[in-house]
């Protein structure tokens, strides 16, 4: 039993042992050979595509997708598919392609960039994902901030006094001269006597309810409450022009329920009126994010699509879906969008609604299987993560080029030059290396056959 664990035990140093024998700080290749939506700049940096045309389409699709020399800035929308069977990289394109936009930040260009690595069963979903990677704390600050912008206009319907005195004058009438007003002195303050300002309490939604309701009793409570949500929802039904969409932003923020649970709530009725609150919400949305986070640009890219097109659903359902996503993209183009699939799934678009296939493949990238040099190219920019000393010319070692031969001459036809599985193989080849070669050793077509193979010719 001893020396069982033993074995187990020389994990601890195997960091130590790449140091030592490869001049390698970590193994650098994903256990398991997929990438890691968490990786740092650095090291998605370091993975360039292997295949000099896909990165000259990448280039391509960013130039044109960030372009303003079309007609209106409004009129943005440009697609692009990334397609290739399961292993073959679309995860780690997607990834490259996410950090070339955030390295293009500047003082023309600041794309805003959300990544869903799940579109869900429902196109409403996809969006509620969004709103989850833009935060949604940050856009219920978003929205009330527009709240109070709105409340410091002007209301022309009442002899253009504004909002806010009109607002404020209503809540204070509900109160009695025994309770204390909208603005009461804090029992801390009351030194100073300087009473709160507007400012102060209208930090945010829950500080100024909680002000509104000091004093009030029950009834007086619920009158309040249902003021405030009607000036609430009537700033964002005037800005948004959709009763739905003004109450779902109410719903965030006043915290009252979920994204999921609101969005459930929203898709009610028949499919035009949920193609029109899909498309006027995502609107929305992205000019809120654009507007405060002074984004240039609003970019979506869209992971294991296939997950729609051939997985979870129906034809019926898969058909609603693929209706309403055609109409999002044809009725507002202020986003561009990447989605990765593979090539069943895309056919299965391309069959059920040939105009949507169109549009969302204006550009396409074919992932192909690796062949000898774009391995190598491969293996090589990941072991440069790794590297004790930056900067230094780009090398196999520890790697020799008949270790590189075997690892493309599988069993199984599906293998055969795929990414997933050659990454995967790398992993385990270098772990064992640490344990087992000495230092100036070198994993050649032997190792490999030693460990894999039961998956090799």
């Amino acid at each position: 039993m001893d020396s069982i664990l033993d074995k187990i035990k020389t994990v601890e140093d195997v960091e130590g042992s790449l140091r030592k024998k490869f001049s390698l700080t970590l193994n650098p290749f994903p256990k398991s050979g997929i990438a890691n939506i968490s990786d740092t700049d650095a090291v998605v940096g370091e993975l360039v595509p292997t295949s000099n045309e896909i990165t000259e389409k990448i280039i391509r699709y960013m130039q044109d997708a960030l372009s303003n020399s079309g007609q209106g800035s409004e009129n943005k929308y440009l697609s692009l598919i990334i397609r290739g069977d399961y292993g073959m990289g679309k995860t780690q394109t997607l990834m490259f392609i996410k950090y070339l936009f955030g390295q293009l930040s500047n003082e023309k260009f600041k794309p805003y960039v959300v990544y869903i690595d799940n579109p869900g069963v429902k196109l409403s979903e996809l969006i509620g994902n969004i709103l989850s990677q833009i935060g949604i704390e940050n856009f219920r600050r978003y929205l009330w901030d527009i709240f109070r912008q709105y409340l410091e206009q002007e209301d022309k319907e009442n002899d253009n006094r504004l909002r806010k005195d009109i607002f404020l004058e209503s809540i204070n009438n509900l109160k009695t001269t025994n309770t204390p007003t909208l603005f009461p002195i804090d029992e801390a303050e009351s030194t100073t006597d300087i009473p709160l300002t507007w400012d102060q309490v209208s930090i945010s939604y829950k500080y100024l309810l909680d002000r509104m309701l000091n004093g009030l009793h029950s009834p007086e409570q619920k009158v309040a409450i249902q003021i405030f949500k009607n000036y609430l929802v009537k700033c964002f039904a005037e800005r948004y022009e959709i009763s739905s969409i003004a109450e779902y932003f109410y719903d965030i923020v006043t915290d009252n329920t979920s994204v999921t649970k609101t969005w459930d709530q929203l898709i009610t009725g028949n499919i035009k009126n949920i193609d029109k609150r899909e498309v006027y919400l995502l609107k929305a949305i992205v000019d809120i994010t654009k507007q405060y986070l002074g984004a240039t640009d609003f970019i979506i890219l869209a992971d294991e699509f296939e997950e729609i097109a051939i997985g979870r659903l129906k034809d019926a359902d898969l058909d609603n879906y693929l209706r309403n996503l055609r109409s999002l993209i044809d009725k507002e183009k202020n986003w561009c969008a990447v989605f990765a699939m593979n090539l069943d799934a895309h056919r299965k678009i391309e069959k059920m609604s040939p105009p949507l296939a169109s549009r969302m493949g204006d550009r396409i990238i074919d992932l192909k299987p690796l062949d000898k040099q774009s391995c190598i190219a491969m293996i090589q920019h990941y072991l440069a993560i790794a590297r004790v000393e930056a900067n230094t010319p780009l090398s196999l070692y520890p790697f020799e080029e008949s270790a590189i031969v075997s690892l493309l001459n599988t069993k199984e036809q599906k293998l055969q030059g795929s990414p997933r599985f050659i990454i995967q193989s790398c992993y385990l080849l270098l772990q064992r290396a640490a344990e087992e070669l000495n230092k100036g050793q070198t994993i050649d077509q032997a190792f490999v056959m030693k460990y894999l193979s039961e998956k090799l010719k």
